[in-house]
């Protein structure tokens, strides 16, 4: 697989799972988009500021997911599916986000960049810690530099996300 494939293979992941929240959130009720908010990510149902444990939650729990189906030789393979559930509750939340009205610019200042980048990166993640062949084709195992910069990367965004929302709230 060339490179112009894979990397319309990746963006096809996360826009399938984006459209597939967006849709998720049409077919569902206003009770039930609230109780799923509520418990992957509160910080959308807050009136004020967050706390920066509601910030951390949302942010590593899937790479949390990733290592540990990552190093489970049975759940290896099950790794994008991951990627694919981040990107369908990036799609749910931006879609309640837009059809509350009243944040727009939350969703556009603060959701839309900052998740979609923690998409892309833990897709980025998802794909150094379960290497297909064609991925990893000079050396074998873990590419633990590429590792420390996703992880440096994703610190970052955190950071920026915590000055967003400390000057948005």
């Amino acid at each position: 697989m060339n490179r112009s494939s894979q990397i319309t293979y990746f963006f096809l992941i996360i826009s399938i799972g984006f459209i597939g929240g967006i849709i998720a959130f049409k077919l569902s009720t206003p009770s039930q988009n609230e109780w799923l908010i509520s418990i992957m990510d509160p910080r959308l149902l807050l009136e004020g500021k967050p706390a920066i444990w509601q910030s951390l939650w949302p942010a590593f729990t899937p790479y949390v997911f990733l290592v540990l189906l990552a190093t489970h030789q049975w759940f290896r393979h099950a790794t994008r599916l991951v990627v694919v559930c981040k990107s369908a509750f990036f799609g749910f939340c931006s879609a309640y986000l837009i059809a509350t009205q009243n944040a727009f610019w939350n969703y556009a200042l603060w959701w839309f960049p900052v998740q979609f980048l923690y998409t892309c990166l833990l897709l980025l993640f998802s794909i150094v810690l379960v290497p297909k062949p064609f991925y990893n084709s000079r050396k074998k195992g873990i590419h633990w530099k590429r590792i420390i910069v996703i992880s440096v990367m994703t610190m970052i965004i955190l950071l920026i996300e915590l000055v967003i929302i400390h000057f948005m709230f």
